[in-house]
């Protein structure tokens, strides 16, 4: 099998690479894994693909319990024979069997050590060395044999340093002992050592050079790259592919790097170019449009802002501006909406705005019907919980802000959010000791959190008058 870069799939796995991020920068791996499950599956020689989903699924390992991991190993004794035997004619086919297995719980040695199988057998090392690593990294491996497959599988990777340690472990075990595992042992060193030289043949580099440069465009798509001298290179290759060949794929990648670079009509002109291209409405295509466009015009208000006397009346631009950018978000939230109704991340999208805009009622029955869905659930209730303290109802808010910091497994800017307002909940219904250990845990990972030191020591003063 041929390795692929994310530069050269289909545009609808650089998409999902994109949501899945930031599902999973959200905390919520299950979505991040469910996006890209169907898509691994049908584009088994994108490596980038399978350091994700390992990455997510080891993410979401940490909230799984021994229950879950117990049924992961029982239906892998039943299934495993199946992807052996279908593995011998089409390990492809074998290799997309393992994933629904390793997407339910990753912490499953056999279906891990059976997709490395079949993956050697399809000629994917990239696929094969992910699943050594996960599979030494929860067990570590003690089998000569494994890790004599894995050093070898990370060779043929391009992990020559990661082979060569594997390999010197094996001498410390005194698990090297016949001529040709001291020659793999020299081979595994003289590839590390062209490695750390950077000493490549032309195809190697070739390689390299692929991997590096998709490993960038990945960092442009999960908005780690905000150098704009970095994304300024991109403009310039994209550019210069564009010449050559014109596509869809590379403009929304260049409008993505003008984004970075703030050159927000250029970018802007790049995604309405895509998507007249496209000649259909793609919701994540329309939140491109719309975040350019409102940089654009958020830029006008900043230069109004900083040079008022170069401008006519302009507070009453700026008035306008906000106006417009209030407008378009809330027209195009709405239109998405109405157009793909069973998109449970645009209904929620919806709920935002209609929250924003004080429809507290609409918001209501927008995220009771959202938090339907297992994947959006949390930030439903927490937004729920918000709407029943605004109608005065905080042991409902009580209520609905507990079942959602209970669900959150790590302490980050949404389980925050949701014990603020569980503190000033429990603050309304007069739970005072119960407010104080809610702003207690928010405190102990940020200490100056919005006003939550000043409300804590008003409660202590409260519960020590008492």
């Amino acid at each position: 099998m041929e390795r692929k870069t994310v530069s050269q799939a289909p545009i609808y796995v650089r998409d999902a690479l994109n949501r899945a991020a930031k599902c999973a920068a959200a905390g919520d791996f299950d979505n991040a894994i469910m996006t890209l499950l169907p898509v691994i599956r049908n584009n088994p020689a994108v490596a980038m693909l399978y350091d994700k989903i390992r990455e997510y699924e080891l993410g979401r390992l940490r909230t799984q319990g021994g229950g879950v991991k117990f049924l992961a190993g029982l239906f892998a004794l039943f299934k495993v024979p199946v992807i052996r035997i279908v593995g011998i004619t089409d390990p492809v086919k074998a290799m997309a069997m393992c994933e629904s297995s390793l997407a339910f719980c990753v912490d499953n040695s056999l279906m891990l050590s059976t997709l490395a199988a079949v993956a050697r057998a399809a000629d994917a090392p990239w696929a094969e060395a992910t699943s050594y690593m996960v599979l030494n990294k929860l067990h570590p491996i003690k089998s000569p044999g494994q890790l004599r497959n894995m050093a070898e599988a990370m060779q043929r990777n391009g992990q020559a340093l990661d082979a060569l340690k594997i390999q010197h472990d094996m001498v410390s075990k005194q698990q090297v002992k016949t001529l040709a595992d001291k020659s793999d042992l020299r081979s595994a060193m003289a590839l590390a050592s062209i490695e750390r030289g950077k000493f490549n043949n032309k195809k190697s580099n070739k390689a390299n050079t692929a991997d590096a440069e998709d490993a960038v465009i990945q960092q442009l798509l999960d908005g780690t790259i905000h150098d704009a001298s970095q994304a300024q290179l991109l403009i310039e290759k994209f550019t210069a592919e564009l010449r050559k060949n014109d596509s869809i794929d590379m403009r929304r990648k260049l409008a993505e790097a003008y984004m970075v670079a703030e050159k927000y009509e250029d970018a802007l002109r790049e995604y309405r170019s895509v998507a007249e291209k496209v000649g259909v409405t793609d919701p994540v295509l329309d939140k491109h449009i719309e975040k350019a466009y409102i940089a654009q015009l958020n830029e006008g208000i900043k230069q109004l802002r900083a040079t008022p006397e170069s401008f006519e009346e302009p507070e009453a631009q700026i008035a306008e501006l906000e106006e417009e950018i209030a407008s378009y978000r809330w027209r195009h939230a709405v239109r998405r909406a109405e157009m793909f109704p069973n998109d449970m991340q645009l209904q929620f999208d919806l709920g935002e705005l209609q929250f924003e805009r004080n429809m507290i009622d609409e918001a209501i029955a927008t995220f009771t019907a959202v938090a339907e869905n297992p994947q959006k659930r949390r930030g439903s209730l927490v937004y729920l919980g918000r709407c029943a303290l605004l109608k005065n109802d905080a042991a409902r808010a009580v209520e609905l802000l507990s079942t959602a910091v209970n669900d959150m497994a790590r302490m980050d800017k949404y389980k925050r959010e949701a014990l603020y307002y569980l503190g000033n909940a429990r603050e309304a219904v007069g739970d005072n000791t119960g407010a104080f250990e809610a702003y207690r845990q928010i405190s102990v990972s940020m200490e100056n959190y919005r006003d939550v030191p000043q409300r804590m020591s008003a409660l202590q003063g409260a519960m020590e008058s008492k």
